[in-house]
């Protein structure tokens, strides 16, 4: 029993960031189980899940900022870049102080993203959601 205790407190926590610009419901189910099958074979405890429909709010980048502050979780996970934002200024900025509060924000397509990795991701077609 000591030994699964070990275990969990190693893992690193995670929250799970799902939107759909349409509000496709299926579209977030599936981001949902892609992030989750990601935590789960990269070890990562998913504490908690978003899904959101439209263009990312206010209230989710202070959630997430929140969280960060508070260390609430160490891992951001997003389908691709496009789901933290609506433009490259907007997501920048988010990430940037994720980072700063000692979260990696990974996503599936993408990679990490950080100051250092957002400049060549952009350049290979950032799209915004419509």
């Amino acid at each position: 029993m000591n030994g699964q205790v070990a275990i969990r407190e190693k893992e690193k926590r995670a929250i799970l960031y799902c939107r759909s610009a349409k509000g496709n419901y299926a579209d977030l189910q599936s981001q949902s189980k892609v992030l989750g099958n990601y935590a789960k074979a990269n070890e990562l405890s998913v504490v908690r899940t978003y899904l959101e429909s439209g263009t990312m709010d206010a209230l989710t980048y202070n959630n997430f900022r929140l969280q960060a502050k508070y260390h609430e979780f160490e891992v951001l996970i997003v389908t691709e870049l496009e789901v933290l934002g609506n433009s490259a200024i907007e997501i920048t900025e988010e990430i940037s102080f994720l980072t700063n509060k000692g979260v990696r924000v990974v996503s599936v397509k993408d990679g990490e993203l950080n100051v250092e990795t957002l400049p060549s991701i952009i350049r290979k077609g950032f799209r915004p959601a419509k």
